[in-house]
């Protein structure tokens, strides 16, 4: 089977955090003390706040790839937030992009990615912007297929940590779907 892409519902709270917990877990347990990741882990993939944001369609949109039964990752867009200098424009933001690393190079993120960019074009949006890990060059390379420029930088709480992310941007109209 081929992955595919689907819009998660509530009814996938369980997995979606489960996910959430485990491919940021395997992807940041190096740099971050044990204590960081499980204030980040126990608050950001809370089965009720994962419930309420999959429940809040109007503001957020769940995208979970899968083949057949196996789930490989999601992403979640949502559109509540903007920084001044994406003023004047429709944007939409990608909060996450999560495959399971035993999965990365077998085109998950790049599906999930042509998900988001057609959601973005059915809602008129014209920008698509994110905040990554500055020292996570391997989806700043990814993003940069796609024509993500950075346009300033942010503060993340991870924990009682605080890192540093690139905020990214690409216009919609002039992304193309990575294969």
């Amino acid at each position: 089977m081929a992955w595919t892409v689907e819009i998660a519902g509530v009814q996938d709270t369980e997995v979606v955090a489960r996910i959430g917990r485990e491919t940021f877990y395997e992807t940041w347990r190096d740099y971050n003390t044990p204590e960081d990741m499980a204030l980040y882990l126990q608050d950001a993939f809370d089965h009720d706040k994962v419930r309420k944001d999959l429940a809040n369609s109007e503001v957020n949109t769940f995208f979970l790839v899968r083949d057949g039964a196996r789930i490989g990752g999601y992403a979640k867009v949502r559109r509540d937030r903007i920084y001044p200098a994406l003023e004047g424009t429709r944007p939409l933001e990608i909060e996450r992009v999560y495959v399971f690393r035993e999965l990365h190079g077998e085109g998950l993120a790049a599906t999930l990615m042509g998900a988001i960019i057609r959601l973005a074009q059915e809602e008129g949006m014209d920008m698509l912007w994110l905040g990554v890990n500055i020292d996570n060059a391997r989806a700043i390379r990814f993003y940069r297929k796609y024509g993500f420029e950075i346009f300033g930088s942010k503060l993340f709480q991870l924990g009682k940590a605080l890192d540093e992310d690139y905020l990214m941007k690409a216009a919609v109209p002039v992304l193309k779907q990575q294969q």
